[in-house]
């Protein structure tokens, strides 16, 4: 018996509705009106924009959606979504943390399954990086920061 049938049953069963095992080669008859559309359910609301506390010194692709902001016991990481390739991307990123006097500690620009990550210092706080690839041109851009006491 396929498990869709079985399920299907038992739950015909469970409304107190009359039902037949199903085989596989039986259908379970429905009639329309027993038929419920189910409700839509909304997405997730996605973040317009940065929060405040993103810092000013780190790297942001010049056209990016934010897709996620988590702020969870101390943590904070952001995820942005862009147009672009992983490798092409890394190296921008790499460029302007150098540049915003950041401290590279590890950079890997592409690793064996096509994505990216680097972690940077400066002073008290510390930035990991990481870059996939997100489909349909898409590239996924991972952010953690914390404050790391010396």
């Amino acid at each position: 018996m396929h498990r869709y049938f079985l399920v299907l049953a038992l739950a015909l069963g469970a409304c107190g509705g009359e039902h037949e095992e199903a085989t596989d080669d039986a259908a379970v008859s429905v009639a329309p009106s027993d038929v419920v559309a189910a409700e839509p359910v909304a997405a997730p609301a996605v973040p317009a924009s940065l929060p405040e506390w993103f810092p000013g010194d780190v790297y942001l692709p010049a056209d990016h959606e934010v897709a996620e902001v988590i702020e969870s016991g101390g943590a904070h990481a952001v995820e942005l979504q862009t147009d672009g390739e992983v490798f092409d991307l890394a190296e921008q990123a790499r460029a302007a943390m150098l540049a915003a006097g950041w401290t590279e500690n590890h950079y890997s620009p592409l690793d064996t399954r096509g994505g990216a990550s680097m972690h940077y210092r400066k002073g008290e706080r510390s930035a990991t990086l990481a870059m996939a690839w997100g489909g349909n041109g898409r590239v996924r851009v991972m952010y953690n920061f914390a404050t790391v006491p010396r």
